[in-house]
């Protein structure tokens, strides 16, 4: 899947949509481990900066609190509680 990921914004360096993740809990840390590998820090946007993470536990509690409403939210509603991958230096 991130591969794929890596391939869309290489053939497309001027897409300009948030992209998410959409895992377990449990796979978190492999998530972002894997958005940080050196191979997608050499596209044109680094996908650390462009992809969040979403874990299903999180996704599953918002839909269902806006499920009255959920028909009509943006996608950006993912923002409120999508994670950033990139790893801060130590």
């Amino acid at each position: 899947m991130i591969l794929r990921m890596s391939d869309l914004v290489a053939l497309q360096p001027n897409l300009n949509i948030p992209l998410y993740i959409v895992a377990p809990d449990d796979r978190r840390e492999k998530v972002i481990r894997e958005l940080n590998r050196p191979t997608f820090q050499v596209l044109p946007r680094r996908l650390v900066d462009i992809c969040r993470y979403v874990s299903f536990s999180s996704l599953k509690t918002a839909v269902y609190e806006a499920r009255s409403y959920v028909r009509f939210l943006r996608p950006d509603f993912l923002d409120e509680f999508a994670e950033s991958c990139e790893i801060e230096d130590e």
